[in-house]
């Protein structure tokens, strides 16, 4: 049990309520506690101490009664019997004793004596700033009330219980066109010095294929852009290079207008005369024994011939090079701007196995909700999206809302790291967030 507060007070002693003490030497009240646990018990613990010359006569009893007392309701606590020798005979004799013999007591008389009090009871709203009080009331026969003390003991404290509000989740918003970018290389071989595409040559049935594939799965009225860039290898004249570049990427705009009657504006092209940077990558990763001069060369200031006729000096890594390298530097990147259509929340549930990417965030939502809230198809979903959409703020607010559902805090801060924290939603999560913590 986790305490939420302990008062702890050591030392307290009866004053009457009519101004005098009780005894020359009164009750005492030490190591009092009070304590409210998790599930909203509050714990009353103390020690009475009747010191040696509290005298209790032989045919009377005092009872101690802690009392929580609040504006306009109070709660009487189990009491506490010290019986002088008679009284205790005489009520033993008559059945007059209280049920509960735990907390009855002959008074030990010439005697300093201990009474370990504890009780325990559901705290109530009204109980939060009221007073705890214990009442000593002296009885004489026929149990008559002959005095009647308080010792004020000390002020409750019952924090209101921390509700966690609901986790919320966040509709994205809809996607008015989807729009959606396919990227991929094309390694096209070209006889050497020309800038005409044959199908049939060497590599090329097979890189064509893949574009042909790529391009055969949209409609042309889909397609909103291509992108093509061209790269030639730092081998040869750069100015002849540039020629080589530029001509090929063209070449394969060309090839794609005719081969799928695209219109010519949507296809841009852009071109790199040598593809030192990828040079550069495969140095890097080589164990040419010259690897550290081969990179002092290719990050030099030095022209492009410069640094050819630099590395041609080194014949065997050269040759290397000519034999492994620069055919993999020679190719086109491509982007495809393509539009995809809308699906409905069912069609969804299936393509998201298929190829999430062709969802947005709000169908795959949806998708989520008719799965079912709660249901595993459900969490997959919502893992789903934040997987196909990493950055997105609504993406991962609802990623976060499934881990709290699931329990798992750590994940749940991860991704609210980039969630937006500015909407209802996200505020309230981080709130339910900030309370479960302080209840750990």
């Amino acid at each position: 049990m986790r305490n939420i507060f302990i008062i702890t007070l050591f030392f307290l002693s009866f004053v009457t309520l009519r101004g005098q003490s009780s005894s020359d030497n009164p009750v005492r009240v030490e190591n009092l506690s009070v304590q409210l646990s998790d599930d909203r018990i509050l714990s009353v613990d103390m020690d009475i101490i009747l010191p040696e010359n509290f005298k209790v006569s032989s045919n009377r009893m005092v009872t101690f009664t802690p009392i929580i007392k609040g504006n306009d309701n109070q709660n009487v606590l189990p009491s506490v019997h010290v019986y002088g020798r008679k009284r205790q005979i005489i009520s033993e004799r008559n059945n007059l004793l209280p049920d509960d013999s735990e907390q009855l007591f002959r008074r030990a008389s010439g005697e300093e004596q201990v009474i370990a009090y504890t009780a325990s009871l559901p705290s109530e709203d009204w109980m939060d700033k009221a007073e705890l009080v214990l009442e000593q009331d002296f009885c004489g026969c026929g149990n008559q009330s002959e005095e009647i003390d308080f010792l004020a003991l000390t002020h409750i404290d019952v924090p209101q219980p921390v509700v966690l509000p609901n986790i919320l989740y966040r509709a994205p918003e809809p996607e008015p066109v989807k729009r959606r970018i396919l990227k991929g290389q094309a390694y096209i071989d070209f006889p050497i010095n020309q800038i005409v595409i044959y199908p049939d040559y060497m590599r090329n049935p097979i890189e064509l294929a893949k574009i042909d594939s790529t391009l055969k799965g949209f409609a042309p009225s889909d397609i909103q852009s291509i992108k093509l860039h061209g790269f030639a290898s730092p081998e040869g004249v750069y100015r002849h290079n540039v020629y080589l570049a530029d001509g090929r990427t063209k070449a394969l705009k060309e090839y794609i207008i005719k081969k799928f009657n695209l219109p010519e504006k949507i296809i841009q092209t852009n071109f790199t005369p040598e593809n030192w940077e990828g040079f550069i990558r495969l140095a890097e990763n080589s164990q040419l024994q010259q690897k550290a001069r081969i990179l002092e060369i290719a990050k030099s200031d030095m022209a492009p011939d410069a640094k050819e006729a630099e590395l041609k000096q080194m014949t065997e890594a050269f040759r290397h090079m000519t034999r492994n390298w620069f055919p993999v530097l020679r190719h086109t990147n491509y982007e495809i701007e393509y539009i995809v259509r809308d699906y409905a929340a069912q069609e969804a549930r299936d393509m998201v196995k298929k190829d999430p990417s062709q969802l947005s965030l709000r169908e795959m939502f949806d998708a989520a909700l008719l799965s079912g809230k709660g249901s595993d198809e459900y969490y997959r979903l919502i893992d789903t999206a934040v997987k196909t959409y990493p950055d997105n703020p609504d993406a991962n607010l609802n990623a976060a809302a499934a881990a709290l559902e699931r329990g798992d805090l750590e994940s749940a801060e991860k991704y609210m790291e980039k969630a937006d924290l500015s909407t209802p939603e996200g505020k309230n999560n981080m709130e339910y967030i900030k309370i479960l913590k302080e209840k750990q």
